[in-house]
């Protein structure tokens, strides 16, 4: 949440004055964090069809504008067929049979037709596939070999007119090219007595012809061979390389008209850039936070330059590194984190660029560029996001936001531009995950993340300038488990962090000021006995509410801090409930500059709410077991706008029916009314805000889809 407090007085510390300070903990830390362009790749879909795929291609099988995909079941022999239609929507057609397991597939084009040229690893067979209108395979010619073919490449060797495929394999013998002869295949030999896990048909020596580069796992070295172009080729060097590779590929990667190789090993890319000498002198070694299973090349955020992405089997991860410049990378960013990812490809279709990864269940998960708002829009840019919170970095009416990915303990930023499009991404290392994260003005371009969660000790402050690119980061811990906190603004650079927590069977009400570049830490003990939840009010004055046992009631207790010997003052006592669970939220919730506080009251018998301000008290009964004071967790509540121009509304999200509810204050609180603003959503953590110029929105961390969701509200 945001600016909860933004008009709270500057008297609130004096409040605490007299009180002893204590010495209290805490880290802190400076550094630089990379502003990655994003450029708006980040939109996420995922569609479904039969499980057991574990290979895919995008193909065009009926030649239409939008681009399909085929799938291997190399055990079941099998290929899926998945139709490409309007704005990116894939749907599954059918499966059919084919003869052969299929084990690896290329693109075979030239001026003299198309095709798919395949190998099948079991049969120690390779040929030659071509697709109806419908997607449906046919076999047009085979052959059948001494060893176990792997690794395909295609290119025009001699300058024919026909594309010939370069074959090899970690139990293949040699190198073979193969030839199209009318309707026959025809293996001719390069080299026999040795393997090479990997090759690739690429121009070494900038003669126009493509040359072969390979290499030997059992002399552990790359081969070059030089093409006279006509096809006959001849070794020239040797380069040895004791690590295993994956993945030979020849591409422009920095974009001089020279080719380049690009292969992973263990957690690192290597490039070897091509030059007018063909020395590959010049390396490159990129490392990875995983290792490199699989990878592909494109220009994702379509700024010229060209990008990798990777997909990791151990973790089930596709993570993606953005060209800086034409020898640098960002830090890579993890996309996706899904259950049994086997394959990655790239994904272009009309007006869709991106890419494309396959799990086992079926499902085919796309990160493509976002260029324009719809309904319901869904951001991969982490693998399990979880708290989440907006702010304005340039404070021009643009909402950017920022969350927590559970998998890497990283709190990551994104930057919209003027058209409302993720542009920008920042991320930094925190200790632990949190629940929650209060977003704070300090100045212009200066913003403050204040990262907690209840129940635990630890409080992150990170202090981010997007303009240099420079952070800061301090650790604050807490006595005890926190109940709550809130901030009170002193000023425009400083303002006090106030928790109210439990210690001993105390309940106590502590603060943090920051002040001559350290933080200072008071206390002061509320009460003692046996706790269920408390709340902290600094509107009007600064103010505890909590719900203490009573034997076989519980009451609600509110304590003034203006005067520490104040006593405290009994508000409501109800009768105890087996089960009982609460979650308190205070703020100004009937928008008339003062403090009101609800609980909500969650039994597996009856859900209710307690109302209170300085003039009244209600208990307000739900009228059904899972009506809407089911209140789970605190995470489960946002106060603020949920229209233009409009008054702050209490939201609340019932995780067992999967609607986000506003509330209505109705007799100033003595009851309520709910209005269905959002229905059908997951959410681990949510706000309320206009991400547009005509309409609010509910943006969420989506528990089902382990992405951000922006969704427009009802009414």
């Amino acid at each position: 949440m945001k600016k909860l407090f933004r008009e709270e007085k500057q008297g609130l510390k004096k409040e605490l004055n007299g009180v002893k300070p204590l010495l209290i903990f805490f880290l802190f830390s400076q550094s630089v964090f990379s502003q990655i362009p994003i450029n708006g790749f980040c939109k996420y879909n995922y569609y479904k069809a039969d499980s057991g795929f574990t290979n895919f291609l995008t193909v065009n099988f009926n030649s239409d504008a939008y681009s399909d995909f085929i799938l291997f079941n190399p055990a079941k022999k099998e290929v899926g067929v998945i139709k490409g239609e309007e704005q990116g929507i894939l749907k599954y057609k059918k499966s059919f049979r084919v003869p052969l397991e299929i084990t690896s597939v290329q693109p075979l084009q030239s001026r003299r037709g198309s095709g798919y040229f395949f190998s099948s690893r079991r049969k120690m067979q390779a040929g030659v596939y071509e697709l109806n209108s419908n997607g449906k395979p046919n076999l047009l010619r085979s052959i059948e070999f001494d060893s176990y073919p792997d690794y395909l490449s295609i290119a025009d060797i001699d300058g024919k007119g026909r594309n010939e495929i370069l074959v090899s394999g970690s139990a293949f013998n040699g190198l073979s090219i193969i030839y199209q002869d009318k309707n026959e295949l025809v293996e001719k030999k390069i080299i026999e007595g040795t393997a090479f896990s990997h090759s690739v048909l690429c121009d070494l020596n900038n003669d126009g012809s493509p040359d072969i580069a390979a290499y030997d796992i059992i002399r552990r070295r790359f081969e070059f061979l030089y093409n006279n172009s006509k096809g006959q080729f001849r070794k020239v060097r040797s380069i040895p390389f004791p690590e295993r590779i994956i993945n030979l590929k020849s591409f422009d990667i920095n974009l001089d008209s020279y080719e380049d190789l690009l292969f992973a090993s263990g957690k690192s890319f290597y490039i070897w850039y091509g030059d007018f000498r063909s020395s590959y002198e010049n390396t490159s070694k990129i490392e990875t936070r995983y290792k490199v299973d699989k990878y592909i090349i494109g220009d994702f955020n379509k700024d010229g330059k060209i990008d990798l992405a990777y997909l990791n089997f151990e973790h089930s991860l596709v993570s993606v590194l953005f060209s800086k410049n034409e020898f640098e990378f960002y830090p890579e960013i993890i996309y996706l984190q899904r259950q049994g990812l086997t394959d990655i490809t790239p994904y272009y279709s009309r007006f869709i660029n991106g890419i494309a990864a396959l799990s086992t269940d079926g499902s085919i998960h796309t990160v493509t560029n976002f260029s324009s708002f719809a309904e319901v829009v869904d951001i991969s840019l982490g693998a399990k996001p979880n708290a989440l919170s907006f702010f304005d970095n340039e404070n021009n009416g643009i909402t950017d936001f920022c969350f927590i990915d559970e998998y890497d303990k990283k709190i990551k930023f994104v930057l919209r531009n003027s058209g409302g499009i993720p542009a920008n991404f920042f991320s930094f290392q925190l200790h632990e995950n949190h629940d929650r994260i209060i977003s704070e003005n300090l100045n212009s371009g200066l913003k403050n993340y204040i990262c907690y969660s209840f129940d635990k000790k630890l409080i992150e402050i990170i202090k981010a300038d997007f303009n240099s690119n420079k952070i800061e980061k301090t650790a604050l811990y807490s006595p005890g488990p926190i109940k709550d906190l809130k901030l009170g603004r002193i000023n425009d650079s400083e303002y006090l962090i106030y928790i109210v927590y439990t210690n001993n069977n105390s309940l106590f009400l502590g603060a943090f000021s920051y002040k001559d570049l350290r933080f200072n830490f008071f206390e002061q003990l509320i009460d003692t006995g046996r706790f269920y939840d408390a709340s902290i009010g600094i509107r009007d004055e600064l103010v505890v509410y909590y719900w203490q046992n009573a034997g076989q009631n519980v009451s609600l207790e509110k304590k003034r801090l203006a005067n520490s010997s104040e006593g405290k003052e009994s508000v409501i006592t109800i009768p105890f409930i087996d089960s009982l669970r609460i979650n308190t939220y205070t703020g100004d919730l009937l928008n008339m500059e003062k403090d009101v506080s609800i609980s909500f009251f969650t039994s597996t018998v009856s859900n209710s709410a307690v109302v209170t301000s300085g003039s009244f008290s209600s208990f307000i009964k739900g009228k059904e077991s899972k009506a809407g004071f089911r209140i789970t967790s605190k995470n489960n509540i946002f106060f603020g706008e949920t229209r233009f121009n409009g008054l702050k509304k209490l939201c609340v999200y019932l995780p067992e029916k999967k609607v986000v509810n506003r509330l209505e204050f109705i007799n100033k609180g003595r009851n309520i009314a709910f209005t269905e603003i959002a229905d059908k959503s997951f959410i681990g953590s949510f706000f309320v805000k206009n991400m547009t110029s005509k309409n609010y929105h509910i943006v969420y961390t989506n528990t089902d889809k382990s992405c951000v969701t922006i969704k427009r509200i009802k009414g």
